[in-house]
This record gives C-alpha cells, sequence and structure tokens, in this order.
C-alpha cells in the first residue's frame, strides 16, 4: 500500500480504527497528491475525521465526487436544497408543514450503508452543521463504529472458512420493520416506487476489500434479514451470533461531535450507529453522501 503523506498531521483515534488528519483545509482546493494521501488513510484506518471545516453543499458534493460517482439518495424528500446529492439528517421540524426536514432515526440499528443494494455505498460523507448538547454543554448523538475486517480476523480459522462459502439477503422493507419493532421508525413511509428501487439482494457473508483485499464480516442487524439456505431458526442463531461478535468493545470506536466535523468512513471494513441519546428539544443537523462502490465479492 502507498505510505501516507507525511506532510499531513494523522492522529489515531482509536486502537483499532480511525485517524483525525488535521491541517488539511477542504474549502480551499487541494492538490491531487494531498487527496491520494487522505484516501489511502481512509482506506487504511476506515473512518477519516477532519475538524473545523466550514464547507458549502457545492464543496461537499465536489469533495465526495472525488472519491466516486455520488448515489442520489431515494428519499429525495429529505434533500439539501438544490444539492439533491446530499441528505438531511436532522430531527428539526419545519414549522410551516410540520415536517421533519431530515431523516430523523438514520442509523439507529448497526448497519453498514445502503447494504441492501446489489452496489452497497463505498464510502459516506457525513458533515455536521448542529449538535445537540446537554445542559452541561457535552456534545450528544455519538456515532459508534466497529471494525470488521478486524472482527472476522479474530475468529478461529474453521468458522472463516465456514462462513466464506455463505451468503444472506439484505433487505430494506426488514430493516423498517425492525426498526417499528423496536419503535424507532420516524421517517415517511415509502412510496411504492421506492419499493420497487429497493427489492431484496443476496451479499456474501465476508467480502472482500475491492482496494486493499482485507476480508471482512459483511452481516448487520439493521439490514441483514437471514441467511441463505438456513432454517428461520438457524439463520437468526447464526446472525445473533455474529452480531454479538461484531459489536465486541474491541472493534469499536466512538466518536463524539462537534459542529463543522467533516467524517468520512469506508462501508467495506466498519459498521456505525448513531445514539439516539438526545431530546427532540436539541436541534440535530448532518449532511450526508453516499458514493457507490461495486457489487461485494
Amino acid at each position: 500500500m502507498q505510505a501516507v503523506d507525511l506532510s499531513m498531521d494523522i492522529h489515531p483515534l482509536s486502537p483499532v480504527l480511525g485517524v483525525e488528519v488535521k491541517g488539511v483545509n477542504l474549502a480551499n482546493a487541494i492538490e491531487q497528491k494531498t487527496f491520494d494521501a487522505i484516501r489511502d488513510a481512509l482506506h487504511q484506518h476506515a473512518v477519516l475525521l477532519i475538524r473545523d471545516q466550514h464547507l458549502t453543499p457545492r464543496q461537499l458534493v465536489d469533495l465526495a465526487n472525488r472519491l466516486g460517482p455520488l448515489r442520489t439518495s431515494f428519499y429525495n424528500q429529505y434533500a439539501v436544497p438544490d444539492q439533491p446529492e446530499l441528505t438531511v439528517v436532522s430531527n428539526i421540524v419545519d414549522p410551516v408543514s410540520g415536517r421533519a426536514i431530515g431523516i430523523v432515526d438514520a442509523g439507529s440499528l448497526w448497519h453498514t450503508d445502503a447494504s441492501y443494494l446489489r452496489t452497497p455505498d463505498m464510502y459516506t460523507q457525513l458533515y455536521a452543521l448542529q449538535v445537540p448538547r446537554d445542559t452541561n454543554g457535552t456534545a450528544l448523538g455519538d456515532t459508534l463504529f466497529t471494525n470488521t475486517a478486524a472482527a472476522y480476523e479474530a475468529l478461529p480459522a474453521d468458522e472463516q472458512k465456514r462462513l466464506l462459502a455463505m451468503t444472506a439477503v439484505h433487505s430494506f422493507e426488514a430493516h423498517l420493520e425492525k426498526k417499528n419493532a423496536k419503535a424507532q421508525l420516524k421517517r415517511a413511509p415509502l412510496t411504492a416506487e421506492q419499493k420497487a428501487k429497493t427489492p431484496d439482494v443476496s451479499h456474501p457473508i465476508v467480502r472482500t476489500h475491492p482496494v486493499t483485499g482485507r476480508k471482512s464480516l459483511f452481516v448487520s442487524e439493521g439490514h441483514t434479514a437471514r441467511v441463505d439456505g438456513l432454517s428461520a431458526s438457524e439463520s437468526q442463531a447464526l446472525l445473533e451470533q455474529l452480531w454479538a461478535h461484531i459489536k465486541q468493545p474491541q472493534f469499536v470506536f466512538r466518536h463524539r461531535w462537534a459542529e463543522n466535523d467533516l467524517l468520512i468512513w469506508d462501508n467495506c471494513s466498519t459498521q456505525h450507529l448513531a445514539t439516539m441519546d438526545y431530546p427532540a428539544s436539541q436541534p440535530r443537523r448532518l449532511y450526508r453522501a453516499g458514493v457507490a462502490g461495486t457489487e461485494p465479492y
């Protein structure tokens, strides 16, 4: 792997994944060498944090486009005005319409972005504009990440071999049903057209990173509905075993947000979870961009 550009100031965020990149102002044009170093760091560490970035929606789109082709969400009712590639994640209610301006319940179950599609998102970019805080000023609404490559590598060799031959069904409809069962579903219901765009899809339980070649577990409690070829009870038992393994503390990093934080993560080797520990009276608003990837193998 190409060495990360040493002119960048990079600090580990945890022993298992994530780095903070300092000394970069993404509002200015950055040369290709610097961008390549940022992308190399992303592949190596899975999660990048770049703080204190003051970026317009257009600049966010331009930056994400350098990582790859952007995927416009089918939740277009939550798009940033005049910037359909960006999705609003927010609990803020428009006073005129009485509706939320963004997706309220995004990330409330462990998941990998868009794994319910034939070609899931390769990268996700999330930018914080408003962060909820408690009465002491402590930020709320943290995001947790788990290193699914490290989780796979920690399994016994015979279990790794068994899982390599298996596939599982990822389902957006099942994802919404799970949210509803936990009383977490707060977004607008899917239209018939939106449902047609998200049929169930099978992916390997162990996927290979298309750049690094590293293998990782690719089943999540949010989006994986069942294991192909197993009975319902066998499937549920295996999935619950893998989900519990993936969420172990030694694989997890917790990010505490601040305004103008930019996070970029690699969906091939991570899962993430949004903590919903803030009241509706505390506004939260972020802009999200998803970069389309390839079919998992």
